[in-house]
């Protein structure tokens, strides 16, 4: 079977970025955004891309046979900075079309035998654990046995995004490629494989599985992540001092005064070096009013959708005696997403940061591609192949 997927909530294209890097073909993409679709086919064109309502796609109208179905379905109701709808608002819920369009595909045989769907890590915890359970109860149903994964940006690039991942595989392949199934092992033999991997599958997601293991889970024994060598400083931009994107003094000192003392007394050591220090900064509420908060290893905060002030990442940069901020600019946020500078974003920033914000870490796709995705497929080619890694 060829390596062919399709796209569903595909925002900027990102996800397509990271499976075309290994590889893979697109054969149809949507999303509702016209600003994020005209991103996307100034990078990968627009041919087969539907802008509208994922509700409104038919099943029977999607190219197949297409090997993977990927859906980094919004996160709005299921995020702590949201209203915690889960999957009764009107954002995140519409994985429920998703859904709907895999049990569609799987009545007319047409169903991939790999899915794949990315979200906040909000998700394991929305209404008690009654949403994640629900969703993967909906893919056991629509045919897939089903893994759950955590895996961290931060392992690729020097920013810290968490994302949950559920992988489905075909209930007809699950028993070759999984190392271990909830319905095909014991309880303690089961749960002895789910704690081998803590970098993957932390207690959060542990507890998860363990508390429905009457579901179809399946555990594949995956290689560990491995460590980025770079670090903020490696990707920002290189700005003269005398350039318009520094904030005045006066803007400066405003952003100082609303550090703690601890954040205040580490950029005061930065600013005596002989070298320029970068940290990152949010804006925060708190009890006792607006706090910038400062992140001073050399990771970036997580990336956000610029709903207002305090979502826009702020950059400082201290040494040779002084201080420094900006607004964080929107290639800094496309390369804290794994993308290479080529890549075409809008030039308006606002709907630079969001495509951005909403969007997944490429090297993040690309491992879990070749890790993950390229195995099952070959396990679809090679029917007689016995076992799993």
């Amino acid at each position: 079977m060829q390596k062919t997927f399709l796209e569903f909530f595909a925002g900027i294209g990102l996800f397509r970025l990271g499976l075309e890097l290994e590889g893979w073909t697109c054969l149809w993409a949507n999303d509702i955004t016209q600003d994020k679709f005209d991103t996307y086919a100034a990078n990968f064109g627009g041919e087969d891309f539907f802008v509208g309502d994922v509700w409104k796609v038919n099943a029977g109208d999607l190219p197949a046979p297409a090997a993977l179905a990927t859906a980094s379905f919004p996160c709005t109701d299921l995020s702590v900075a949201g209203e915690r709808e889960g999957l009764k608002g009107s954002e995140s819920g519409t994985v429920g079309a998703f859904l709907n369009i895999l049990h569609a595909l799987r009545r007319k045989k047409r169903a991939p035998p790999l899915v794949v769907l990315e979200n906040v890590v909000g998700l394991l915890t929305s209404h008690e654990g009654a949403d994640v359970r629900g969703l993967v109860w909906e893919l056991n149903r629509a045919g897939y046995t089903v893994d759950l994964v955590l895996i961290d940006a931060v392992h690729f690039v020097p920013q810290s995004r968490p994302r949950v991942f559920l992988i489905g595989v075909d209930d007809k392949l699950a028993p070759r490629f999984f190392t271990a199934t909830s319905s095909t092992c014991d309880e303690l033999e089961f749960r002895a494989i789910l704690n081998e991997s803590h970098d993957l599958r932390p207690r959060v997601v542990r507890d998860t599985v363990m508390s429905s293991v009457d579901l179809r889970w399946g555990i594949r024994r995956l290689p560990k992540l491995p460590t980025h060598k770079h670090r903020l400083a490696d990707l920002v931009e290189d700005m003269p001092d005398e350039s318009p994107h520094w904030w005045a003094a006066d803007q400066v000192s405003r952003l100082l005064s609303q550090m703690s003392e601890k954040h205040i007394s580490t950029v005061n050591i930065w600013k005596q070096a002989d070298s320029y220090r970068y940290g990152t900064v949010y804006r925060r509420v708190r009890k006792t009013g607006s706090m910038a908060e400062l992140r001073s290893d050399g990771i970036a905060g997580c990336l956000r959708t610029p709903r207002g002030g305090s979502s826009k990442q702020i950059v400082v940069r201290a040494g040779r005696g002084r201080v420094d901020a900006r607004w964080m600019t929107p290639r800094e946020y496309g390369r804290l997403q794994g993308v290479p500078d080529s890549f075409v974003h809008s030039d308006n920033p606002t709907k630079a940061y969001f495509g951005y914000g909403d969007a997944v870490c490429v090297p993040v796709i690309r491992w879990l591609a070749s890790k993950y995705a390229v195995p099952a497929l070959e396990l679809v080619s090679s029917p007689r192949r016995v076992g799993a890694a």
